[in-house]
């Protein structure tokens, strides 16, 4: 397995300042990474050298006052640090050179939507950081040139020698989101892989890529057909495999990020109603199957009508954003949070047995009403009741009625308490 640094931290070395403030400034505002600008060769290498930066990636302008294109971009292959060539020049022989150099990609300086690909590609090697991807060849020096490149581009990488060996891999570590595979292989050809993945992984969850050097026209309709999400002719250019594997990642991003936004309440960033039954009643019934624990709390904010009434409406959304913030620093992604409506938040956790289940939710409630919340003009301090069922039920509705029944109890006993 070849895995990269999880560093935040990128280089860029642009002769043109003003360009470089540019390219800095959008980088730093839509992607959130921390850009170190370098006018010159020899403050690109004084960066480098500073113990404190971390860089995971480089963006290259080949024309600089103190160098040579190759001089910089080889000083920074030296240096483990991937580089974005993005350069006003390109031609045939210069673009072969890099490629060996095993580059990351290169950008022409040639308009506007120039910039807009580079932000776009330094998007896609940032999100490669820890997503894994498998490489499956019986061919070992195919195996090693696969897993480089993707390597390059931050991807932590697996490799199997054929399908059947695959498997077990994909067993151990479902979470793979990319598989290059041939399809001439021994014991289990890529076809046959493929065909076997896609009863345990959809296509929206893991891409998958078909490889092959037999020439013949129908194997990558058949890779098609069988699931696979892309294929490549062998041999192929560096260039070809890197626009498909970032254009199978990208769409992947995609399709979960509409999933992800369908699944949350917009303003607080919860999870919704649909959800959490949806999710809430599979791992209860793993509950009750004896595989897991998961207790629900209901939790409502004190005299949130008075918070409105008060400072208004967005000062009430304020509030909720602010209090879903800090129920999702809390919780576990394994736990559900969920606004379930207006101020009140159900919350689903699971395997929380060897814990009081009580002195949890109790000290979310002691956090809450010392936590002081800042609303732009003023700053106001809330409290909330939590209403508990820490035993598992026959359906996930009568765990909420009986949190739902406790939460009342709170509130009829004078707020700012857990019941359960």
């Amino acid at each position: 397995m070849k895995e990269k640094t999880n560093s935040r931290q990128l280089l860029l070395v642009e002769d043109s300042k003003s360009l470089g403030l540019m390219v800095k400034d959008k980088i730093e505002a839509q992607l959130a990474l921390s850009v170190s600008l370098a006018t010159s060769f020899a403050e690109a290498r004084r960066l480098i050298a500073d113990q404190r930066n971390q860089f995971f990636l480089a963006i290259l302008d080949l024309t600089l006052p103190d160098a040579s294109g190759n001089e910089v971009v080889d000083y920074v292959l030296t240096r483990s640090i991937p580089p974005i060539i993005f350069a006003g020049r390109f031609n045939q022989k210069l673009r072969s050179t890099l490629w060996q150099k095993m580059i990351v990609d290169y950008v022409l300086k040639e308009n506007p939507q120039s910039i807009d690909y580079l932000l776009g590609l330094v998007r896609r090697i940032a999100n490669n950081s820890g997503v894994k991807a498998l490489v499956v060849d019986d061919s070992r020096s195919s195996r090693l040139e696969l897993s480089n490149m993707l390597t390059i581009h931050r991807f932590c990488v697996y490799e199997a020698e054929n399908g059947a060996k695959a498997l077990p891999i994909l067993e151990q570590h479902p979470d793979i989101k990319l598989l290059i595979t041939d399809n001439d292989m021994p014991t289990m050809t890529g076809l046959q892989l493929t065909k076997e993945i896609r009863h345990r992984h959809a296509k929206d969850e893991l891409a998958i890529i078909g490889l092959s050097a037999t020439g013949d026209q129908t194997i990558s309709a058949q890779f098609i057909k069988n699931g696979a999400n892309d294929f490549l002719s062998k041999p192929f250019s560096t260039e070809e495999f890197y626009c498909r594997v970032n254009q199978n990642m990208d769409l992947l991003d995609y399709i979960r990020q509409i999933k992800e936004s369908s699944n949350r309440d917009y303003l607080t960033g919860l999870y919704n109603r649909r959800y959490f039954f949806e999710m809430g009643k599979k791992l209860l019934s793993s509950a009750n199957r004896g595989h897991i624990t998961v207790a629900v709390a209901l939790l409502d904010i004190d005299f949130f009508k008075k918070v409105n009434d008060t400072h208004g409406h967005d000062a009430g959304d304020l509030v909720l954003k602010n209090l879903g913030a800090a129920l999702l620093r809390r919780f576990r992604e394994t736990d559900i949070v969920c606004r379930y409506g207006g101020e009140e938040i159900c919350i689903l956790v699971v395997n929380m047995a060897g814990e009081s289940i009580h002195d949890i939710f109790n000290g979310v409630r002691k956090n809450i009403a010392q936590t002081t919340m800042d609303l732009g003009r003023e700053k106001i301090r809330i409290t909330v009741s939590i209403g508990l069922c820490v035993e598992a039920k026959e359906s996930l509705e009568e765990m909420i009625t009986i949190a739902d029944e406790m939460l009342y109890a709170a509130k009829e006993n004078g707020r700012n308490q857990v019941r359960f």
